[in-house]
């Protein structure tokens, strides 16, 4: 069994399909399928059964599929250690980060850690929460910035932030004068979400269903812009993360009450050795976090966490 052998095993299992592995690893598509077979051989046991033009893995497959994570990962550890010891906080950074954070917290900051670190290159992939953490767990990124808990247990969680969930309006609305509302004062409204996948809108929909009020949903979209300026124009209402109140111009905003909030945080591959420059990242959110929540503090009041095992994880934000 060889090491670029379970390398090209890893990427057919990856992409389901023998040609765009060949095309991943920059082989032609024979010789790729002649190292699986030579493997399969040394193995004595099937690895992929064929299904048309893609492929899935056998039992056998799956089950060296874990193995073969592990192997190439601990290699990929052992090289970046090495290459930490002569770069120090340096090389590239692959970091993922939801919507509803990257516009908010990270955008307008980011320019900050790179001046501070300038041997560091990041790139910034803004996707989903499972379709981060599905890069996260393939090797395609070093960390992801998302709504904590991320129930997988063999990722590393981390929060750096609370923050409230605050309620947008059209001007005008029949609920403005009010200095704070409760989720139930949202019964009957047309509710504005963002598409489904978004934490964010499965956690306001879990705060509705929660508090018994039966909001209709009227819009999906990706973009939380889009959400605030149609709120702004009438259209109906929102939640939206107070992170995002600087951007929702036209929209009027109100607390909600109760335990509506979110937690934020990172996630990351356990892993005996940080390399320097996601330390120093990682380092570098936390301080960022902190300062950003005594500005969400001043603005909107202290967040009091669930005291009563009874409290709702959705609302908990947890």
């Amino acid at each position: 069994m060889e090491l670029h052998q379970l390398r090209y095993f890893l990427a057919v299992a990856r992409t389901g399909s023998f040609t765009r592995a060949a095309e991943r690893e920059g082989l032609a598509q024979p010789t790729l399928s002649q190292q699986i077979r030579r493997l399969e051989k040394a193995l004595g046991l099937p690895l992929f059964e064929r299904l048309g033009r893609g492929v899935r893995l056998t039992p056998a497959g799956q089950r060296l599929l874990g193995y073969a994570e592990a192997v190439l990962g601990e290699l990929t550890e052992a090289r970046q250690a090495l290459e930490a010891l002569r770069h120090q906080v340096a090389g590239r950074l692959r970091v993922g980060v939801i919507p509803t954070i990257l516009p908010y917290l990270l955008a307008s900051r980011l320019e900050e850690f790179l001046r501070r670190h300038p041997a560091v290159e990041v790139h910034v992939l803004e996707e989903v929460t499972d379709r981060l953490l599905e890069k996260l767990t393939g090797g395609d990124l070093d960390l992801a910035i998302v709504r904590l808990p991320v129930r997988r247990p063999h990722l590393v969680c981390s929060e750096i932030l609370r923050e409230p969930l605050v309620a947008a309006l059209p001007p005008g609305h029949r609920l403005a004068a009010r200095a704070e509302l409760e989720p139930r004062d949202l019964e009957g409204e047309r509710l504005l979400t963002l598409r489904d996948g978004h934490c964010l809108r499965a956690q306001v929909l879990a705060l509705c269903r929660h508090s018994g009020s039966r909001a209709q949903e009227v819009l999906e979209t990706d973009q939380l812009a889009s959400i605030t300026a149609l709120v702004a124009s009438g259209l109906g209402v929102s939640v939206l993360p107070a992170m995002a109140a600087g951007s929702a111009g036209g929209c009027v905003l109100r607390p909600l009450s109760g335990r509506a909030w979110r937690r934020v945080g990172y996630v990351r591959l356990p892993r005996r050795f940080v390399p320097p420059a996601q330390a120093a990242f990682t380092q570098w959110l936390k301080e960022l976090g902190r300062e950003f929540s005594r500005k969400l503090e001043q603005r909107w009041g202290a967040i009091r966490p669930p005291n009563s095992p009874a409290a709702s994880p959705a609302l908990a934000g947890s």
